[in-house]
């Protein structure tokens, strides 16, 4: 069984975009939206969105999934940014016997709010203060997006979303809470199976010395794709060639 995970802001939908033709035939696939995200009508209070509750709540889902189906086979899971920290505390739970691990584009450091993710709690408070509209206009005004879209147009862009998609002013609370979380400590990163780090260059939300610094920790390999902004269509295209390769042989 296969595991994908999304990343803060996003939804399930957004995984077809790495994973479409790169799953073995057969493969059961789960891909949930987190509390706040997608079709998902929860939201909370601030300690739901801890790392571990977010990380519980898609485990429980996970044990769901597998009893219901009778599925007994090893996990293999794939998380983009977020995704990326969810899944390796959910590996690490021990909850779930795992063949491989795939984090992708790991945003979530040893620290609360690192600089890569100050971005979003603006966006939360924008989103506290304006309708969606004029909080985007707001943006594009401020310091914190014209340095991102400084070295990376097309990651400036992808943040308008999280002002402009549906529900955004009433799971603002995700945008303000999440980034604070710390992802794992110095010396405690450890996936008891095969792991890979997948990261992109020109990324300032998900920078390369926050995928570096995992592969560090992991002992792992770390591949390195196209920019986005060199074509977001070759992007995703190396994404799925590479998650294709690596897993070849789940079940």
């Amino acid at each position: 069984m296969l595991l994908a995970i999304h990343g803060l802001g996003s939804d399930a939908g957004s995984m077809h975009g790495y994973l479409d033709g790169a799953v073995p035939a057969g493969v059961q696939v789960l891909a949930p939206d987190l509390r706040a995200h997608g079709t998902s009508t929860l939201i909370g209070e601030p300690d739901d969105f801890a790392l571990e509750a977010l990380a519980a709540e898609v485990a429980d889902e996970l044990a769901e999934r597998r009893t219901r189906s009778g599925d007994g086979s090893p996990v293999s899971i794939v998380g983009v940014s977020l995704g990326a920290a969810l899944a390796a505390a959910i590996a690490r739970s021990g909850r779930f016997p795992l063949d491989r691990v795939a984090l992708v584009r790991p945003a979530f450091t040893t620290e609360p709010l690192p600089a890569n993710l100050a971005i979003f709690p603006v966006l939360g408070r924008l989103l506290e203060q304006h309708r969606p509209q004029r909080a985007l206009a707001e943006l594009h005004r401020s310091g914190a997006w014209r340095a991102i879209a400084h070295e990376s147009l097309a990651h400036a862009h992808g943040l308008d979303a999280q002002l402009t998609q549906p529900l955004a002013v009433e799971r603002r609370i995700r945008l303000l809470e999440i980034p604070r979380n710390v992802a794992y400590r110095p010396g405690e990163l450890r996936i008891a199976a095969p792991t890979v780090v997948l990261a992109s260059p020109r990324d300032p939300v998900h920078p390369l010395h926050v995928a570096e610094a995992w592969r560090d920790e992991l002992g792992c390999r770390m591949l390195v794709s196209p920019a986005r902004d060199d074509g977001e269509g070759a992007m995703f295209a190396w994404f799925r060639e590479r998650l294709g390769s690596y897993l070849v042989g789940i079940r």
